[in-house]
């Protein structure tokens, strides 16, 4: 009973600490043409396509998972989002064609615009919103990429 605990303990330990992981929010970059953006919008994007709660989860801020309740929901927002990148991103004839910095975004938002075709005549825009923080940091707007 002794060592089942002790397992359990560990688990709950490790899956708090995986979702306490905030190492993409308040990110630095030098200013909102930094090549960090791409880096980070495709570690974004991976996670989506494989479904890796752990790494979506750590570009959520800790005020969105203070709870179990709020760390429910966005775990169930994050799936749901992932769910639907998977349609496409999936396809064997998924193929990204472009992928650049936004020029045009304001000083306090970094955009990474991505343009992919998914069969013959299938295109998506798609990319990644950032946000500087009052901690003079940058953090993905979840809901936007």
């Amino acid at each position: 009973m002794k060592s089942q605990l002790i397992a359990l303990s560990s688990i709950i330990f490790l899956s708090t600490a995986a979702f306490a992981n905030e190492s993409n929010v308040n990110f630095p970059a030098k200013d909102n043409q930094d090549p960090l953006f791409i880096k980070k919008c495709e570690e974004f994007r991976k996670a989506k396509a494989d479904k890796d709660i752990d790494t979506l989860m750590s570009f959520v801020p800790k005020h969105f998972k203070d709870t179990e309740d709020e760390k429910k929901r966005a775990i169930a927002y994050l799936s749901k989002k992932a769910e639907k990148f998977q349609k496409y991103v999936t396809s064997p004839e998924f193929e990204v064609l472009s992928q650049k910095l936004s020029t045009e975004s304001k000083s306090n938002y970094a955009q990474v615009d991505i343009r992919a075709q998914y069969g013959e005549k299938k295109f998506v825009s798609d990319g990644c919103v950032f946000e500087l923080t009052k901690e003079d940091g940058w953090i993905i707007i979840v809901a936007s990429s």
